[in-house]
């Protein structure tokens, strides 16, 4: 399937009126436009509490960037798991908004038909959309978090430890940082060269390899994927005043290996950035994280 395919169902949704739905505790817009590529529309969700502390909150959601949903955009939303994954992201995300949070939960585009650099790419054009509009959502632009699980943790995970510089752009909202100020991940695969090690799962070493090869193009077998495989991994952008990391990860997970979040962890406090490693005992790829302690994070690092 080709992109033309997908133009037609891209633009119902671009032209579809945001819905809006309140709660006793926050109110939510649906289906905000933050870019266009090619004609195709990226969405997101708003979530406003009735009691806004100014800050704000990016949430991405796991789905191996896309790996086995169809490419014709017609699967259930990325965003839609904020109100309908009743077994996890429901769990903690609209929590943040009932706190004081602003959040903003986010569609990108798809592998295969997509690549590891459309995605990252759609994930820093949010981050500038809302940093742009800061005023609009009476947010603080300097002071923006992110939480992500899976795929959506090693993406939040990069916003916190990359940024491109001014492109010098004639959309004002492409000159603005794509960093974020503070994280949380959650089961995130932080260098994706380690992978397909003996001592990994079947469904590491199976999975993982074929997601890979859908996300960034095939297995690194040449410099050109090499530097593509490296640009997707957090682990590789971390420097000095970099967000501060709260990482989850459970010691049993079937998919990511341990030895990911041990590594990022550690090369975050070696360049002096704020980090904290937890680990889940025999939570598989959902370690739940403790809403306290988010919370208290983000307090910390977004004043």
């Amino acid at each position: 399937m080709n992109v033309k395919s997908i133009i037609p169902l891209l633009l119902v949704l671009f032209f579809w009126e945001n819905a809006s739905s309140q709660s006793g505790s926050f109110r939510t817009t649906k289906n905000v436009t933050y870019g266009m590529v090619s004609n195709l529309a990226l969405l997101l969700d708003v979530h406003q509490p009735a009691k806004p502390n100014g800050k704000a909150i990016i949430f991405i959601q796991g789905s191996a960037w896309g790996f086995g949903y169809p490419t014709d955009f017609n699967q259930k939303e990325l965003k839609a798991e904020f109100f309908t994954d009743t077994m996890y992201a429901a769990q903690y995300v609209p929590a943040l908004v009932k706190q004081g949070y602003t959040v903003f939960v986010i569609n990108h585009r798809f592998a295969p038909l997509f690549k590891s650099t459309d995605i990252i790419a759609d994930c820093q054009r949010a981050v500038r959309f809302i940093r742009f509009h800061a005023k609009e959502y009476k947010i603080d632009p300097d002071h923006i978090g992110a939480i992500g699980h899976s795929s959506g943790a090693n993406l939040v995970a990069i916003l916190g430890t990359a940024d491109e510089p001014s492109r010098e752009s004639k959309n004002p909202v492409d000159n603005v940082s794509s960093k974020v100020q503070a994280v949380v991940t959650l089961a995130g695969p932080f260098d994706l060269m380690d992978v397909n090690k003996a001592e990994d799962s079947v469904l590491d070493r199976d999975f993982m390899m074929a997601v890979l090869d859908g996300y960034i193009g095939g297995p690194p077998t040449n410099k050109e994927l090499g530097d593509k495989y490296l640009a997707a991994s957090p682990v590789n952008h971390i420097n000095k005043g970099d967000a501060p990391m709260l990482i989850y990860y459970s010691d049993d997970d079937p998919v990511i290996p341990a030895r990911h979040a041990i590594a990022m962890n550690k090369k975050l406090k070696e360049n002096d950035v704020p980090a904290k490693l937890v680990v889940r005992h025999k939570q598989s790829h959902f370690p739940m994280p403790d809403g306290t302690e988010v919370l208290n994070w983000f307090k910390t690092y977004l004043q």
